[in-house]
Parts: C-alpha cells; structure tokens; sequence
C-alpha cells in the first residue's frame, strides 16, 4: 500500500477553462478537454528511465506569490498550469510528474509515466551522462518566485520521494539523486532561492538515500510485480521484418549476455544488431539489467536471431553486462521471465545457455554456472506485461485501450496494467458497441477511426500517430497485383506513391497518394486483414506542428510559424533538423528521424566538428563504459579497444596503443554502424572524429 496520497487528474482537469476562439480553432468543446486530460497519464513513447536519476524540484516562479485559500484555487492553478503547457505552448500535456501546494496535497501531472519538465539535455552525475527527462521525475513545489516553501509541502514532498523511490516497481522507482531544475547550469532560476536549499541529497525533503536503484549499477529491491518495459517506453526502432513463431513450437529458454558495459542500452544494441549485423530486429526476445528490470525485444511470440539453429525453438534473455556483472535482482528477474514464459507457452520448457548450444563464451562464467544449478534465487516476482509486440490488432497499445475503456465511463473500471485478459477484452467490446463497430474485441483501424471520431479527434496526444510503414504500403500495393511490383525497401517515392494511388482506386477511396485512416479502413475491408507492429507494418508520425517545434526548439533560425501547414519552409526546416541529428535528409519524419531527434534531445548534442575535445571524449567514455572525465587516458584507450573486439570482432590487443590497427577497426565499425564512408587508413583525422561524433549522436556506436 502506498505510504501518500495522490490526487487524480480529474480533481484539476475539471477546472480546465479554454477560450471560444482557441475553442474554435480547435474544433472541440471545452467538456473534451475536461474529460481526455481527466484520464490517468498517457504513456509516452520516448524512454523512461527513473531509476538511474532521481527527482528534480522545480516551483511555479511566478513574480505574484500564490496564496490559495482553498484546494478549489490549487486545482484551478494546475489547470492553468495545464493550459499553458498543453494549449499555448502546445506540447500535449502538462509537462509536471507531480505538483505539491503550499497545503501539502499532491496532485497527479504525468504520474509514473515520463514528464517533460527538466529541460532536454542530460546532466552529468559523477561522469555519467543521464537524460533530464529520461532519468528524472519532476515534482512542482506550487510557489511563486518570493514564497517560503510551507511545512506540509516540504513533509509531502518528503513523502512523495519516499513512495517513488520505495513503493513502485522497478521500472517506474526513482533513483536517489536530488536536484533543482537549475543544476549543471541549466538556463534558470527555478526552483528559487527558498527551495533550491531543499532541492539536495540530505535536505528536509530527502528521505534517505535507498540502499539499492537509482543509477542503475545496484539491485533494485524487488517486489510483488515486475512489469515488462515495453518497446515503445525504451524508444525501440521498428522492426523491418517479422517472423511468427508459434507457442506448439517453442521447447527452450536460453541466457545470453551482451558482453558490454552495464550501462549499454536497449537501443544501441539494437542499433548494433540492425546496421551492424543487418538483423531485422534487436536479436534477444527480452533483455535484464543490473537493477533487474526487463525490457520487451522481439517478443513472446517473433522468431529471435540470437542462437544459430535455436532462434525458433528457444526464447532468449540477454543480460546487459560481462561476465560476474549479474546482480541478484537481474538473477531474479531472469528466473521470473522464465516462469512466465512457461506460462505463456503453455509447458515447462528446457534452461541452457549460449554456450551450450554453440562456440561460445556467452553468457560468461557466472551465469553458465547459475544455469548448470537450476537458476536458483530468493524468490520470485509476478512478471507482468510485455504484449506490445503481440498487442490485438497492433494499433493502439493494451494499456492505452484499457484507458480508452475507462475514458468513455466503463464500470467497473479496468485495472491499467497492460495485460490483454478477459475483462479487457469485455471492455473493448464494450466500446465498440459504444461508438459504433463491431464488437469483436479487437482494436483494429476500424475500432481506432470509430473511437476518434466518438471523442472528436483525430491525432493522439503528443502529436504522435499511428500509420502503415512505407513497406507495408509496398506489400499491400503488390498483394493487390500491382504490375510492376514495387520493391519494398521501405523508401516511400514516385513509384510507391503512384502504387497507393492505384491501390487507393481499387478499394474505392480518394486517390491522393496518402494512407491514412480512411484508405487504412477500405483497404482492411477489401482484403480483411490489418497492419500491427509486430508484423512491422505499423510505425509513427508526428504531426505538423510537432515538427515545427520541434525544429524550433532546436535553433532553427528564422523560426518556423507553427501553423500545422506544412509548405516549403518546413520541409527545408525539417531536413535542417535531419542534418542537425544525423539521419538522411528527405523532410520526411518518419521513425528514424524520430528516434534520432529523442536521442539527439535527450542527449550530449555534439557539435559534428571533428574536434575530439573534452565533451567528445566524455560521450565516447560513457559508450565504452568508462568513467565519463573528459580525459582521454591509457584506461579509456583499452577500454574502446576492448569495445572494438565486442561490437566489431576487431581482434586487437588490448594495451592502449591508438595504432593504426585500432584506429583501422574504429573507421570500418563507424562505416557499419552508420554508413559513414571513411576510409580505413589507420589515420585518425577529423573526418573520422565527425562520423564518430554523429554515431555517438545516433546512439550508434
């Protein structure tokens, strides 16, 4: 049971007051507004990953001190706290995890999901680099610029950073830093003078730091649940292909490491595999860390690349980290997956390792043992979601049906945990009823397109919506008998938009070129199949005046107009954008530019200069997994030796000797990782300093 108590959305979002022109503009009444922002938080798609950071304090700032005579004053000003962010600064959503007034109540912002509040860079903690957002809640102490912080705020804070470091499960728990919104010379005063003093490890509002979590290098403590961190919150790349593997045919589970410093992530080890290896997909099923969190790879129910003559037959785990890196917690969590598995497949099936099944040292001497004995642990944990790659029509997540369920008034409400049972299912269908489809439990495009259309939208929140991939349009225009066929290389040009365009006749919508979601519809209803993520047909856009902020936010100069219209002067400021964050630069935001934007946002943003400088060297460090000084000494220089030999089989003597050898096998993986095109000549130049800068900007390295 949670120590504090926290108050819904929906106690604010019912103040929610939008004026008639904005109204107007908008195309909504203002009751849509009270009833979407009154749901619990929407998931983000971009990663979110508390336990390696903390919380940062912020406060209002507001040169008039706040004074609420009552909660009705406290609830009004989050709901212009609300607007401001959501509506004027059109960002989809209050931007706080949580905000505390002067009477000590907490109020419910994002929650548990990631916030936006902390600024887009990282911070350096004791040389590492953590995301602002990605590795911080952000809680508000509702204060003006002048006001004393009162003696419930600070004991509710206290509270507050109790429960997110000791009540949640692992994938959500804050790790132990504290700091202000201003720390590492961020460009603010905030949190004030008053509540920065408080802002810090070992002030009135830290209840002691935990003994296990945050940074992500200790075993978090376990508990009752272990909640699958799906592809979507770790940031995943769409998969380029798929294959179905079903559960009559698995027999084993196999533990794999990934050989690399435990501070590697999910998705630079996708990327290895992807560009490196030219997988379809990250190789692993499922993924562990130190803090014995569980990150969704392929899947339950997709064919792995991880075991020659196994990738069918077995599902694979793969700790992050070397041989004796594995904590109890990891341990835990891998034995907890696996009862799970056994769950889901229906049977018990066989444990081994890499290294008995090929020629191997995987998964280390610490591990094969642990397997060899049976995989013993203290205890277990209920593992809990992981469907996205399997979700039920694939167009919109579980956890966001069950909020959808919720939203148009279900009763009783469904318990939002991700997991497709029966109640879910009986709510979708209950749904479906509502707003006018067929009630056969399975949200499809057709179920999407009637829901939004009930609730009077049609994009999601965040500007971030769900259509085909570009490879999927070129399969559906072949299957139809498309003459000559495209080829489907996921490139969306002159051909493929003259074979929508066919395609969009013979199913009998308007021809213009664009699949959205009345094309989606007619072709679902013309073939009787739809597109999911899994099968890879399914990825993302942002919307128009998402990329037009997003531009801005970057230093485009002159500034975009952020009109949603999108003309010659946004195509030019988007592939500015592309060039800025190192994907190709066609103007198309698609998932790659996606992703290289939350990288490049959340990350170091290198200046692509070719000077190996100080900021250089430390993005590198932390990718080899070194202490990240800015000191390029013999210890970083056998550590990216001995990254070579994992990440490129480069077979270097590992003594800290930047010969040409080393430097020969730095250029050719930088040519796989990013199609960089150096020669390998065994000269550390600049252009070799530039293509490393843009793959540490990618995440690729």
């Amino acid at each position: 049971m949670a120590s504090v108590t926290i108050e819904k959305r929906s106690t604010w979002a019912q103040h929610i007051q939008i004026d008639v022109v904005t109204l107007q503009k908008l195309g909504l009444p203002n009751e849509w507004f009270v009833d979407y922002y009154g749901e619990p938080p929407h998931p983000s798609n971009r990663p979110w990953e508390p336990w390696t950071g903390g919380v940062f304090i912020h406060y209002m700032g507001s040169l008039l001190p706040f004074s609420p005579d009552s909660e009705y004053h406290c609830r009004a000003e989050i709901a212009q706290i609300w607007k401001d962010h959501a509506i004027d600064q059109n960002v989809g959503d209050i931007e706080y995890n949580f905000l505390v007034c002067p009477h000590g109540t907490i109020y419910e912002g994002r929650g548990y999901e990631r916030g936006e509040a902390n600024g887009g860079r990282t911070i350096n903690v004791g040389g590492r680099e953590i995301g602002r957002n990605t590795g911080f809640y952000s809680i508000q102490g509702m204060l003006g610029r002048f006001d004393e912080p009162t003696a419930a705020m600070l004991t509710s804070m206290r509270k507050l950073i109790y429960h997110l470091r000791h009540e949640l499960a692992a994938h959500r728990e804050a790790g132990n830093l504290i700091h202000p919104h201003s720390a590492d010379d961020f460009p603010t005063e905030c949190p004030g003078t008053h509540l920065t003093r408080y802002a810090k490890k070992g002030s009135a509002i830290d209840p002691n730091p935990p003994q296990s979590g945050g940074g992500g290098t200790t075993p978090s403590p376990g508990g009752p649940q272990l909640r699958i961190i799906s592809r979507s919150n770790w940031g995943a790349r769409p998969p380029r292909e798929v294959a179905k593997v079903p559960a009559s045919e698995r027999t084993g589970f196999v533990v794999h490491y990934s050989a690399g410093p435990p501070s590697q992530t999910v998705r630079a080890i996708q990327n290895y595999h992807m560009d490196s290896n030219g997988w379809w997909d990250i190789g692993y099923n499922f993924l562990v860390d130190q803090g014995g969190r569980i990150y969704e790879g392929r899947g339950w129910d997709n064919e792995g690349a991880h075991t020659r003559g196994y990738n069918r037959s077995h599902l694979a785990v793969c700790f992050i980290g070397r041989d004796g890196d594995a904590t109890a917690a990891a341990k835990r969590a891998i034995r907890s997956l696996y009862e799970k598995t056994n769950q889901v497949v229906g049977r018990t099936l066989s444990t081994t390792c890499h290294s008995a099944l090929d020629s191997t040292q995987c998964p280390g001497n610490d591990l094969r043992s642990w397997v060899r004995s049976g995989m013993p642990v203290d205890g277990l944990s209920d593992v809990v979601g992981g469907g996205e790659s399997g979700t039920p029509g694939g167009t919109r997540s579980v956890t966001s049906q069950q909020q959808a369920v919720n939203g148009l008034g279900h009763t009783p409400a469904l318990t939002v945990d991700g997991v497709f049972g029966p109640k879910t299912e009986a709510g979708v269908k209950w749904l479906q009823t509502k707003v006018g489809t067929d009630a056969d439990g399975v949200w499809g495009p057709n179920t999407e397109a009637a829901y939004r259309a009930y609730i009077g939208t049609g994009t999601s929140s965040n500007g971030l919506t769900s259509i085909r991939s570009a490879a999927s349009q070129q399969r559906a225009v072949n299957g139809l008998g498309h003459k000559p066929e495209l080829v489907v290389d996921g490139a969306f040009g002159p051909k493929t938009e003259a074979g929508v365009k066919w395609l969009q006749t013979k199913v009998g919508v308007t021809a213009d070129g664009l699949w959205g979601p009345g094309t989606e519809a007619a072709y679902n209803d013309h073939t009787g199949g739809e597109a999911t993520y899994s099968d890879g047909g399914l990825t993302t856009i942002r919307s128009v005046t998402y990329q037009q902020n997003a531009v801005n936010g970057l230093g485009h100069t002159p500034a975009l107009s952020v009109d949603g219209i999108f003309g010659p002067n946004t195509e030019a400021g988007v592939k500015w954008l592309q060039t800025k964050v190192g994907v190709t630069a066609d103007g198309l935001w698609g998932p790659d530019t996606d992703a290289a934007y939350g990288r490049y946002h959340d990350g170091a943003r290198l200046t692509v200069d070719g000077e190996f400088g100080t900021r250089t060297i430390a993005a590198t460090q932390q990718a080899i997994g070194v202490t990240a000084d800015g000191v390029w000494g013999s210890e970083s220089k056998r550590a990216l030796q001995e990254h070579l030999n994992t990440w490129a089989d480069a077979g270097l003597i590992v003594d800290g000797d930047i010969a040409s050898a080393t430097v020969k096998a730095l250029q050719k993986h930088l040519n796989s990782m990013t199609g960089a095109g150096l020669v390998a000549d065994g000269d550390w130049g600049k252009a070799t300093t530039r293509a490393l800068q843009t793959a540490l900007n990618q995440g690729r390295f």
